[in-house]
């Protein structure tokens, strides 16, 4: 079962010492944001919003949450056949189950300043360059959205704060056919094993105002913005709610789930 298994492997690339990196991941979202902030693409709706960013002295803090969980099992069956005549027998069926899962997951927060990023690639320093896409996150992940709908919201909160999540699902399975082998009496003993892999990949993302809205632009990192920080853990909240609220409707429908 899956205790004997090898440790479930992320959704993401690996190192030549064969360990899990996010580099990509985090090199895609501030490749993003640079793209959202560069000012040699005037006529690109990328960089429609790059003022409204810059201005407001925006940080970003992410969320980043990884989960696999591997799934085995095996399903015996065998079936007694009782010759009644020779056109005719009996047959009584059984089956028995045994499954065993193994979950591991992993999160870490970084903040990013929209800022230091246009100041890094404006000089040169580190152009923020778009990585090769080697996993689903480090993809095109979409965050000039949040970005384009929380500009042009006329009523924007007055604490300038928004921000959304991207969460990637990939389910592996594999279903396997056993022998099957038939004697006077007995049948078995069919489909044996199961196995199966879901990779739950997800960013969530805060935006919300630094502490130099306004002001001239200088190379600095700007402290953990609580604002920002603040409004992810409610981003986050909201999602465990939402899935809370559909697992007790799927109980309510499916009671016999549980047992």
């Amino acid at each position: 079962m899956c205790s004997g298994c090898a440790v479930p492997r992320y959704d993401v690339p690996f190192d030549v010492a064969g360990q899990p990196t996010v580099e990509t991941i985090v090199d895609r979202i501030q490749c993003e944001i640079r793209d959202m902030v560069r000012d040699d693409m005037p006529n690109d709706v990328t960089s429609f919003h790059r003022l409204f960013l810059l201005d407001g002295d925006y940080d970003a803090q992410i969320s980043l949450s990884l989960e696999v969980n591997d799934t085995g099992g095996l399903s015996p069956s065998l079936a007694y056949l009782n010759p009644i005549t020779r056109a005719t027998s009996f047959i009584f069926g059984a089956n028995a189950t045994l499954s065993d899962s193994r979950d591991h997951n992993f999160t870490e927060n970084i903040q990013l300043s929209v800022r230091t990023i246009y100041i890094d690639w404006k000089t040169n320093r580190n152009p923020h360059n778009c990585p090769t896409a080697d996993t689903n996150l480090s993809g095109n992940l979409g965050i000039t959205d949040f970005v384009a709908m929380a500009a042009q919201t006329r009523n924007l909160d007055q604490s300038k704060i928004f921000g959304g999540s991207i969460q990637f699902l990939v389910t592996k399975n594999l279903s396997a056919v056993g022998p099957t082998w038939s004697l006077i009496h007995f049948k078995g003993p069919g489909p044996l094993a199961n196995v199966s892999e879901i990779n739950t990949d997800k960013i969530t993302v805060a935006f919300a105002q630094g502490p130099n809205v306004g002001k001239p632009m200088q190379l600095h990192s700007n402290p953990l913005n609580p604002y920002a920080y603040s409004f992810l853990q409610q981003l986050l909240t909201s999602s465990i709610n939402s899935q809370l609220i559909f697992l007790q409707s799927t109980i309510q429908q499916n009671p016999g789930l549980i047992r």
